[in-house]
């Protein structure tokens, strides 16, 4: 089965997520938000994110994950949807 989703499609199901596992208003959680640094989310967050994303879209992404590095929707939008394509 191919997956067809778009970014913005992508976009939309982590800012949904996420809005799930903190608590926050979907309209809250920008492209750009920083889920560490703005949205203070922890690693263990971040890991479920990469998790649902993986499970979501049928892409692999533990080669990228790197908690140490900043990350936000647009960011691991894009990284999906790269693997994607």
């Amino acid at each position: 089965m191919e997956n067809k989703a778009t970014l913005d499609e992508i976009k939309q199901t982590i800012r949904r997520v996420m809005s799930e596992l903190v608590e926050f208003d979907v309209s809250e959680i920008s492209d750009d938000a920083l889920f560490i640094e703005e949205l203070g989310v922890n690693s263990i967050t971040i890991v479920q994110m990469f998790l649902t994303c993986q499970d979501t879209y049928d892409v692999v992404l533990a080669d990228e994950m790197n908690l140490a590095e900043p990350m936000s929707v647009q960011k691991l939008a894009e990284l999906v949807y790269s693997k994607m394509n």
